[in-house]
């Protein structure tokens, strides 16, 4: 049987889905049978970070409810790298968990790892994850804010299931605050430290971060990540330390006024989708 791995957070925006998809590849790479799983319905955005929107047929509710065949709504992205797309039209209220149980059984026995890229918040996503996931990866960012997010959902999970925390966006000119989230963190439960940088969300947007080359400092992150996923190692804090330092020495990757624009255009797009779903749940 596969090992499921639900990627949760406590507030959006933090990058659940690109680092989903970094470990997703980096795990591909290293020979594993990896599939990806878009299940921020609702706000799903995988697909575009994955570079396959324009192969998406159906998605995991459809899956969910009968109304598709698996091979018709697994997308192959890479060698050992699948993808089942997520929807804007449904959320977790209209999924029934047992129709979710049913096809990842059916999964489980084709790959190693599944991993599931979960609402943020709190809510029946996070309810489902806390009966069914083997582990889960809590994504924080250095802010006060996502530091009091990430407590509250570490709070509702911590007697269910095994918690990783993976730290994102941190900078070498701000290290009292990773030293100050690390004296917080069991480090036996810390799966690494992501540096920010500027290359990710930027190839995210052009739908093209498969390709690995262009990460950058990124790439060491998340092969240091991925083998402590796999094999676990409890990793020096001059490990993240030098990780910010090579981040901050990194060369920008230039931006045409295309990509700005269909930035602009995408973070306009997400704040009415937003604006949409809280509407209708209110």
């Amino acid at each position: 049987m596969s090992h499921l791995t639900a990627i949760v957070s406590g507030k959006g925006g933090v990058g659940k889905s690109t680092l989903t998809a970094a470990l997703g590849i980096t795990l591909a790479r290293a020979g594993k049978r990896v599939l990806l799983i878009d299940g921020d319905l609702g706000l799903c955005n995988l697909d575009i970070i994955l570079g396959v929107s324009d192969k998406v047929k159906h998605h995991i509710y459809e899956l969910a409810q009968g109304s598709c065949f698996l091979e018709e709504a697994i997308i192959s992205v890479s060698d050992n790298l699948d993808f089942i797309a997520g929807t804007v039209e449904q959320t977790w209220d209209y999924v029934f968990e047992g129709a979710i149980d049913t096809v990842l059984e059916d999964l489980g026995e084709i790959y190693d790892y599944i991993l599931l890229d979960c609402p943020a918040g709190i809510g029946r996503g996070i309810e489902y994850v806390k009966q069914h996931a083997d582990d889960v990866i809590l994504i924080q960012l250095p802010t006060k804010t996502s530091q009091r997010d990430a407590l509250h959902t570490r709070e509702i999970l911590r007697n269910h299931i095994p918690i990783w925390v993976l730290l994102n966006e941190f900078t070498y000119n701000n290290q009292e605050s990773l030293e100050a989230v690390l004296a917080q963190i069991d480090r036996e439960k810390l799966l690494g430290v992501v540096p920010y940088s500027e290359k990710i969300s930027l190839l995210s947007n052009q739908g093209n971060f498969i390709n690995e080359s262009y990460w950058g400092v990124l790439t060491e992150a998340i092969h240091i990540i991925a083998k402590n996923y796999i094999d676990f190692k409890v990793y020096p804090n001059s490990t993240w330390i030098q990780l910010l330092k090579s981040a901050e020495e990194e060369i920008p990757l230039k931006v045409d006024e295309q990509t700005k624009k269909r930035e602009k255009e995408k973070q306009t797009l997400l704040s009415r989708m937003v604006y949409k779903w809280g509407r209708r749940r209110w």
